[in-house]
């Protein structure tokens, strides 16, 4: 019987860097340590692929139910969501707002259920790599395999349902990250057959007849933004955007997914789940699990994430920047070579399209945690 997840070796494609920065791939590694890996990949069979990837599509209908839920009750609290934002939030669920994409993160070590450790909902990056980088790999390393992948032309038919000719992309432009990440997704826009412009989102306008603007001062039709809900809830120009709510993607409801409160409400939803871990406010809702994680509401990249445990005597969290906390009952990765692997499961509207990992020494994965490739056996 074949292993459903294994760690593969093998040495790394001759002049990988050219390759990989050819694609767009322009960070690829930090302090001599690489971000992108080449000297190793995950092989899976085809029914683990699949047991991901059905994980992913329930998983995201129970979100949406979610919302509803939301919604319907008024638990806007539960989610930090400022008072300003309310009424935008609630319009843009329920005029139903487009949604572009999202990342689920999950653990599972190959046996019983995969299990969600959060939703990556709003502002989700190493989107390239997961949709050409890895393809291009597979098609130079291992062209007789297969890969859970079709991220790139789900994008491309994804940007056809938004009726607006022009896509305006926006980012922090000193983030190199996030700047490779919106000009892939411009690259599906054009491919889409729209016309795109790229832009700091510090460059954004106001009119004076009510419309925000570019650097040209054309008006914005419809603005991609890589920039957090939260982060945008404490500008200056955030009680302008609710009479151009429909214009902003991702949208304002995702505000009710992109962050860790919604864990808790997924739980009391769902309650023993076999895809969820049982998620409190407080320690008490845990019901006296042995390991538990700690996680801020709006903490990113592994920030503010705590490994705790009854074993031993745990002090006390520190202060978190990023909200209130989550508590979280701990969930076994999948370890292999010394590395821990998280398993992100890519959203495309309403469908899951594609798979990566990322891979790391603590079981805490960071920015600068490893991207590993994978192929499925066929």
């Amino acid at each position: 019987m074949k292993t459903p997840v294994r760690l593969e070796v093998r040495p790394p494609r001759s002049g990988w860097q050219e390759r990989v920065e050819s694609a767009g791939l322009t960070w690829h590694g930090a302090g001599g340590e690489p971000y992108w890996t080449e000297d190793r990949n995950l092989v899976f069979t085809l029914e683990a692929a699949e047991v991901l990837e059905a994980a992913a599509n329930e998983l995201h209908a129970m979100c949406l139910q979610a919302c509803d839920e939301i919604s319907r009750r008024g638990w806007w609290d539960r989610l930090a969501i400022p008072e300003a934002a309310i009424g935008m939030v609630q319009a843009s669920w329920l005029v139903g707002d487009k949604s572009l994409y999202g990342r689920f993160d999950l653990a599972w070590d190959g046996t019983g259920t995969p299990k969600l450790l959060e939703y990556n909902a709003d502002t989700p990056t190493s989107l390239l790599e997961a949709a050409v980088i890895q393809w291009q790999w597979l098609e130079d390393v291992a062209p007789q395999s297969d890969q859970l992948n079709s991220i790139h032309e789900a994008l491309i038919e994804r940007w056809q349902l938004f009726p607006e000719s022009r896509i305006h992309l926006a980012c922090k432009w000193d983030h190199l990250e996030d700047r490779q990440t919106i000009a892939y997704l411009a690259e599906t826009a054009e491919q889409a057959g729209k016309e795109v412009e790229l832009m700091d989102i510090g460059e954004i306008g106001f009119s004076e007849s009510g419309r925000f603007t570019d650097m040209n001062e054309r008006p914005i039709e419809r603005l991609f933004k890589l920039y957090p809900w939260e982060w945008m809830a404490e500008e200056p120009f955030f009680a302008e955007i609710g009479r151009e709510r429909e214009r902003f993607t991702e949208p304002a409801w995702k505000m009710m997914l992109s962050n860790k409160g919604i864990l808790p409400i997924l739980w009391e939803l769902n309650p023993g789940h076999p895809l969820l871990l049982r998620s409190s406010y407080n320690m008490e809702g845990l019901g006296g699990a042995d390991r538990w994680v700690e996680k801020p509401f709006f903490g990113r990249e592994g920030n503010g994430v705590t490994i705790r445990s009854r074993a031993y005597h745990s002090p006390p969290p520190l202060p978190s920047q990023d909200g209130p906390m989550v508590y979280q009952e701990h969930a076994r990765l999948f370890e292999s070579g010394g590395q821990h692997v998280v398993w992100g499961l890519w959203m495309v509207g309403d469908e899951c399209r594609g798979l990566s990992a990322r891979a790391d020494s603590s079981p805490v994965t960071g920015n600068l945690s490893r991207f590993l490739p994978h192929r499925i056996e066929v």
